[in-house]
């Protein structure tokens, strides 16, 4: 009798459904660019000269900017692919308006392939909302090669 009522409670407590919160993500806009996808192929990297001047610009910053009406995010995902495969030097910031950032991803020679994506994920300070998100993707070996990088918040 005894195991019977204690396999009915759990039964009927198994069959409750406990409400999940669902996480909404909002694609954040690339600053300078259109919808929140960039592809870029990456450049040689600058030359500076003496006089402060440099030859060549490189494309290997990116920003997003964090929409300043609503946006408590408590986190930010990015995800980077290409199909060139290979490896890039790669960092992850959330810049905050007294000029600091925290950094979330930093990998040299970080290896990306088209079929598996490198998804980093950053959460914002305690009392603090950062107004970019700031993905550096270069380095001599990615030369030439091609990637996808898209950011989304999530509240």
């Amino acid at each position: 009798m005894f195991h019977r009522t204690v396999l009915g409670f759990f039964t009927l407590l198994l069959g409750w459904q406990i409400p999940v919160l669902a996480e909404t993500c909002t694609p954040i806009p690339v600053v300078g660019g259109e919808g929140s996808t960039v592809t870029k192929t990456v450049s040689e990297p600058t030359i500076p000269t003496l006089f402060g001047v440099d030859i060549t610009r490189n494309n290997w910053n990116t920003d997003w900017a964090v929409p300043s009406e609503n946006n408590t995010f408590r986190r930010y995902l990015v995800e980077v692919s290409s199909n060139d495969g290979g490896p890039f030097d790669i960092k992850m910031y959330l810049k905050y308006s007294d000029q600091t950032a925290d950094l979330f991803f930093n990998k040299e020679g970080f290896n990306i392939s088209g079929d598996k994506p490198l998804k980093i994920e950053a959460s914002p300070r305690p009392e603090a909302q950062p107004y970019q998100v700031n993905l550096f993707i270069g380095g001599i070996e990615s030369l030439g090669k091609t990637y996808t990088a898209t950011v989304m918040g999530c509240r």
